[in-house]
């Protein structure tokens, strides 16, 4: 049975240790070379310094990435960081379960049917975070893992590229869609935060994220400027919207409902709703307490909203509206499935 690891190094990437004040990486044996001829390699006094300097140092080793597990350190240290916060909160989970059981293994000798085994063993194992969805997650984050590995000169061929590999068939839930009747009818038993909340989503039709994390630094005389949290990381695309007399009305209960904060949905204790890593289980608990007070069949979910405005307009000015690169991402996941076809005459 392999040694427990000391309460400060648990959770630390393999062959890492806190110690004397620093964060230090045991060289494994005959790569010294690599690692300035030190048996043990100090990486930073913090955590991110220690991410950054090993990862610098890895991706300049030659020949370095020889097991999954090495090619999962160097991804979750340089791609993964560059994603939406909670992306990289749920890829961190997908990625220490992938190291657990396939990280001894060699990148060079990953074949296709290895692949498959691993995908049904993710939907099989009868502990939290198994089933078909899980296990297709799990296996989408490996193949860009092994993408990355062709890039960085791991591997020569992808082992699970189009064709040799498939994923579990998933059918796209069924939300209810409400009518924007029906949300104003509703909202009218909410409470007055959630009220507020409705009404700017009805007419921006913005994520929670960017809903939740509004300031009033955000509010220009004539606009609305939000920074797109989904794109910050890449093209800090800014979504500006004019402000009507609708907007400025929303905008107003939000300032003067108390406590007084810089944020326009906030707490009772003035802090956001939104946290560091991007969840909002307070705001989620008193979504789900409102719902609960309608017949199952009336019920809606936060997303429905933002759904409901992408079915509204010219497909260019809702895409333009929710913040889409393309009306291709506006048409296949927020319009109709239903064609409308004139027969011949």
């Amino acid at each position: 049975m392999a040694r427990q690891r000391n309460k400060e190094n648990r959770g630390l990437p393999k062959r890492w240790r806190w110690n004397d004040g620093a964060y230090r990486y045991l060289v494994p044996k005959g790569q010294e070379h690599h690692w300035d001829g030190k048996t043990q390699f100090t990486l930073g006094k913090t955590l991110a310094e220690a991410h950054r300097v090993f990862g610098g140092r890895i991706a300049s080793v030659d020949g370095a990435i020889t097991t999954i597990g090495s090619l999962l350190d160097r991804y979750v240290f340089e791609v993964t960081p560059t994603k939406a916060k909670r992306t990289q909160k749920d890829e961190r989970v997908y990625i220490k379960k992938l190291r657990s059981l396939i990280g001894m293994n060699s990148v060079m000798d990953f074949r296709p049917q290895h692949a498959y085994q691993l995908r049904d063993h993710l939907k099989n194992n009868v502990t939290k975070g198994s089933g078909e969805k899980q296990a297709n997650r799990h296996m989408s984050v490996l193949k860009h893992v092994f993408t990355k590995a062709i890039e960085w000169g791991a591997i020569d061929s992808h082992p699970m590229h189009s064709g040799a590999f498939k994923m579990f068939p998933e059918k796209r839930s069924k939300m209810r869609i409400p009518t924007d009747e029906e949300v104003r009818e509703a909202i009218k038993i909410a409470n007055p935060m959630l009220q507020s909340y409705c009404k700017l989503k009805l007419i921006t039709g913005l994520r929670l994220t960017d809903l939740l994390a509004l300031t009033v630094h955000d509010i220009t005389d004539d606009y609305l400027e939000v920074m797109l949290s989904k794109t910050e990381e890449r093209t800090e695309q800014v979504l500006r919207f004019s402000l009507t007399d609708e907007m400025r009305d929303i905008i107003k209960e939000c300032r003067e409902r108390k406590p007084l904060s810089k944020y326009l949905f906030k707490t009772r204790s003035g802090e956001r709703q939104l946290k560091d890593d991007n969840t909002a289980t307070g705001f989620e608990s008193q979504w789900q307490r409102w719902q609960a007070k309608f017949p199952k069949e009336e019920r809606f979910t936060e997303r429905s909203i933002r759904n409901l405005v992408g079915s509204q307009d010219e497909l260019e000015i809702a895409s333009e509206r929710l913040g889409h690169a393309s009306t291709a991402t506006t048409k296949k996941f927020y319009r109709s499935n239903v064609t409308n076809v004139t027969p011949i005459i």
